[in-house]
């Protein structure tokens, strides 16, 4: 059998496209046939690590197995935890400290992450009320969005036009 089998996604059915099954006989002949069949059908679970393909041809039946690897597939994110501080003034940046963001996988998995990005990442403005915390696995990209208050700081100089002494 010669197979061109790329890796598949958990929940989906193995694909055959481009899959080539070549039939080998006793007088060293060889031929590419069709009309076989594969196992399993249904939908990939992370435990499955081969696929069987079997070939009839009159009274006799071969088969050959196949690995392949499936992987799980990021669904989503989450954060989980949110960030030690979440107000700011205008100018400061976010500060992602304490922050625990969680993957959670189209198998059911999830697991806390690491390596996320967020934005904006520069200083904060006033207007500026939520985080946007993206991860990427996979070739996937999920996001998900922290609350934060950016408080404005008046440039406005404070002047006392007079003072008092109290005695106590």
């Amino acid at each position: 059998t010669e197979m061109c089998i790329r890796d598949s996604n958990y929940g989906e059915t193995f694909n055959p496209a481009g899959m080539v099954v070549t039939a080998y006989y006793t007088d060293d002949t060889s031929r590419a046939v069709t009309g076989y069949t594969y196992s399993p059908t249904g939908a990939l679970a992370m435990n499955n690590t081969t696929i069987t393909i079997s070939y009839s041809e009159g009274s006799v039946t071969e088969q050959t197995t196949q690995a392949i690897t499936v992987s799980k597939v990021l669904d989503s994110i989450e954060i989980t935890t949110p960030p030690t501080k979440t107000a700011y003034f205008s100018g400061e940046t976010f500060n992602p400290a304490g922050m625990v963001v969680t993957a959670h996988y189209n198998d059911g998995s999830s697991a806390a992450v690491s390596g996320y990005t967020y934005s904006p990442s520069g200083a904060l403005a006033a207007g500026n009320n939520t985080i946007t915390v993206s991860y990427s696995e996979g070739g996937v990209t999920k996001t998900d969005t922290q609350a934060i208050t950016v408080t404005t700081i008046s440039n406005t100089p404070v002047s006392y036009t007079h003072l008092r002494a109290h005695e106590t």
